[in-house]
């Protein structure tokens, strides 16, 4: 039991991102108008009410609205400033209603996102599958990034925060093939946004999250008692990206693996296929995977 104990926290201690913001001055949020979505839970709606109580003015997006109400709620209670915005961002026409209300944001969070674990011959024989996925992990913030950055360009400020995964940093990604290819294409929009409009005052931090205790790994029983960071911890990511504007932010482990695979990429893939085959038998083990009663999809 101990020596499980000290591998889990050295696994959660690759989980944490490296520390590279000492002696930046950090941005006041008070007033800033923030766009967030996915905020009706995990790390959204923690990262809606820590935002709030930075004093930002919050516009919390999500499909679930009874939730999103909730989170909403417990903002205003504070002495927080936040509005809730029920939408299905899988929906294109309903993101371009998103961006005519909020009218302009200083800071734009793509955080809703759809994950399906699945192997990569089981998904494209479900095109729809693809489809979804990219429809709001890629397509929706891309559709938000377009309504929103003209008029941060304009203004001559603003930041756009992408949410991907860790996986994207070594690529390869065995039973996410398309979650993790939507991600891939959202962080490289995310770099090109920094590269040509930085210099018009408009930046883009990429957070590549580890594994999150969050509803959306709650389908898959592989993950049972696996080290994992909280929504906590990580939606001060959010907040540290907000204030600080870093390209991005990744946990070491990532970063690593992404080292291994520039000098190793055979190597890296023999890693990340043994890891694969070990949550699959602990997956069989536990019954692979069953949503728990009362389960609904998570996308937010």
């Amino acid at each position: 039991m101990i020596l499980e104990d000290v591998k889990k926290a050295m696994r959660r201690t690759g989980m944490r991102p490296m520390p590279r913001w000492r002696g930046t001055s950090p941005i006041d949020l008070r007033g800033k108008r923030v766009l967030l979505t996915g905020a009706s839970s995990g790390i959204g709606a923690v990262a809606a009410r820590k935002l709030a109580a930075e004093g930002a003015t919050v516009f919390a997006v999500a499909r679930r609205g009874d939730l999103l109400d909730d989170v909403v709620a417990q903002i205003c209670a504070a002495g927080g400033d936040a509005t809730a915005i029920r939408a299905d961002l899988a929906d294109l026409d309903q993101v371009d209603a998103v961006v005519e209300q909020v009218s302009h944001v200083d800071i734009l969070i793509n955080n809703a996102a759809r994950s399906i674990r699945r192997p990569l011959i089981e998904s494209l024989d479900r095109w729809h599958d693809v489809e979804r996925v990219m429809a709001l992990n890629y397509y929706a913030p891309l559709r938000l990034i377009r309504g929103l950055a003209p008029g941060m360009i304009e203004r001559g400020d603003g930041h756009v925060i992408n949410i991907a995964t860790w996986r994207v940093l070594p690529e390869s990604s065995p039973m996410f093939a398309v979650y993790n290819a939507s991600k891939a294409a959202l962080s490289a929009v995310s770099r090109v946004i920094d590269t040509e409009w930085g210099r018009a005052g408009v930046h883009s931090t990429t957070i590549y999250y580890p594994l999150v205790a969050t509803p959306m790994i709650a389908p898959t029983r592989a993950y049972d008692g696996l080290a994992a960071l909280t929504a906590e911890e990580t939606a001060d990511w959010m907040v540290t990206a907000c204030k600080l504007r870093p390209i991005r932010i990744a946990p070491r482990k990532a970063l690593a693996l992404r080292a291994v695979d520039v000098v190793a990429p055979r190597v890296l893939n023999t890693i990340l296929g043994r890891e694969t085959d070990r949550l699959n038998a602990r997956a069989g083990a536990l019954g692979q995977q069953k949503p728990p009663a009362g389960h609904k999809d998570t996308a937010q």
